[in-house]
């Protein structure tokens, strides 16, 4: 077992993401009063427009002041406001590690490059701070072995900080699938999956689905290291981090097959979030995660315009 991350320095990802907002892309349901704009519209929230007064209307809503102005009975209508819950559900399979250390001490030219864990953990991290900087709930699931770890989505204060310290808690090791997570999620809610897609990508998908059909917003966050898009230089021994006895050579001769192999199955990756209902964004871990975070809650503002 590997040893646990570093901590992540919060301050300068939390100070970068001040003001950042993070919209619903259409109407939520009704709930607790929040930021994002309900799906019912009432008479108490923010003053939108005057409706006639229609049999069977509550009396109690009529303008008054209106009636005796006009002789004609209107009542207010407005938009109400209510708080979403935010899911976060990360994938902590052994594949997310990548890569080991030996292999960063032999690349070049992307020094600066983090592992995809310790990425996937800031975005996570900042996703958290500005769902819950406009009074969200909420929560984090992470897929691991031999067990995950589970905070129901919260509003109190802490709660950022007690995200970033289960994901710093976490190892990523074995087979993780995102699938039966996704699959106990309530309906109704928004859903980040942050994900490299190397796993079950046909029940992760196919779970996806069904979270939209049921009325979920859903993310998926693709991260990937520069190492995969372009292999480092030199001949390695590549071994499947999730089936240790699956292994094979690798040098020039197959470098250009698998670049050309791995691009095409990105593009198809991408093409199937997308039919399967969920934004697809994804991260290269030479991204600052605060630009990360940023382009994920404007894509948001981009679809509800």
């Amino acid at each position: 077992m590997s040893a646990l991350a570093e901590p992540l320095d919060l301050g300068p990802l939390l100070d970068a993401l001040r003001g950042v907002k993070w919209p619903a892309r259409e109407r939520v349901r009704a709930g607790l009063p929040g930021t994002h704009r309900a799906a019912q519209r009432g008479t108490t929230g923010e003053f939108t427009e005057f409706r006639a007064y229609r049999q069977g209307d509550d009396p109690r809503r009529i303008d008054w002041r209106l009636l005796a102005r006009s002789d004609r009975a209107y009542v207010r209508i407005t938009d109400e406001r209510a708080w979403w819950p935010t899911w976060i559900l990360v994938d902590a399979s052994a594949s997310m590690a990548f890569p080991a250390e030996s292999v960063t001490r032999r690349g070049s030219g992307v020094a600066d490059a983090r592992d995809k864990w310790e990425m996937t953990r800031a975005v996570a991290t900042g996703l958290a701070a500005v769902a819950h900087a406009t009074g969200d709930p909420v929560g984090l699931w992470v897929a691991s072995r031999p067990d995950g770890r589970r905070l129901p989505p919260r509003t109190r204060r802490g709660t950022v900080h007690a995200i970033a310290s289960a994901l710093n808690a976490v190892t990523p090791s074995h087979d993780a699938p995102l699938a039966p997570l996704l699959s106990r999620v309530p309906v109704g809610v928004r859903v980040v999956l942050i994900t490299d897609g190397l796993g079950d990508d046909d029940a992760t998908l196919s779970a996806v689905a069904r979270a939209g059909a049921a009325g979920s917003d859903v993310t998926l966050v693709h991260v990937v290291h520069p190492f995969e898009i372009e292999p480092p230089a030199g001949v390695w021994r590549m071994v499947d981090p999730e089936l240790s006895q699956v292994q094979r050579a690798f040098g020039t001769t197959s470098r250009a097959e698998y670049t050309a192999t791995f691009g095409a199955w990105r593009a198809e990756f991408a093409r199937r979030c997308l039919a399967a209902g969920a934004r697809h964004l994804e991260v290269v871990c030479t991204e600052e995660p605060a630009r990360a975070v940023r382009r994920i809650a404007s894509s948001a503002v981009r679809s509800s315009a």
